[in-house]
């Protein structure tokens, strides 16, 4: 990967985006195939999903090799605690959701899981910006 931070930013987006979309693409073939949930189908969506998870997986040791120490520290300084107090955010408010869930507390299981999910990640992916941009500020 190139030496340029930015490059190498887009190139781990890259090959996580295009890997994603890959699973996505099977995901959809074999849902738009098949007429009801199969084995089979489970299978190969799951593959697709375990290849691409490899692949950011793969992309992102790559770039995280190339950090100096100081990046790296940053990183795991801001997963640690921006993620965890995202997590924290996130629990209040699915717990608050649930509690007030109206017709949302009849919605099908499946939409209760995306929808837990998506707080879940947007808090930490949150949570975890604002505390990398706190490390590095209060070192400047």
């Amino acid at each position: 990967m190139s030496e340029h931070p930015l490059r190498r930013y887009g190139a781990v987006l890259g090959i996580c985006g295009l890997a994603g979309m890959g699973a996505g693409f099977v995901a959809g073939i074999v849902t738009a195939t098949s007429e009801e949930a199969s084995l089979g189908g489970a299978a190969l969506i799951a593959t697709a999903v375990a290849i691409a998870m490899g692949a950011g997986l793969w992309a992102s040791l790559r770039w995280w090799k190339g950090l100096d120490e100081a990046a790296q520290e940053a990183h795991k300084w801001a997963w640690w605690w921006g993620a965890t107090i995202g997590l924290c955010f996130a629990g209040v408010i699915l717990l608050t959701l649930l509690h007030g869930a109206g017709d949302l507390g009849v919605a099908p299981i499946k939409e209760m899981l995306m929808l837990g999910a998506a707080i879940v990640t947007g808090c930490q992916m949150v949570g975890y910006g604002v505390a990398w941009a706190v490390w590095w500020l209060k070192r400047r």
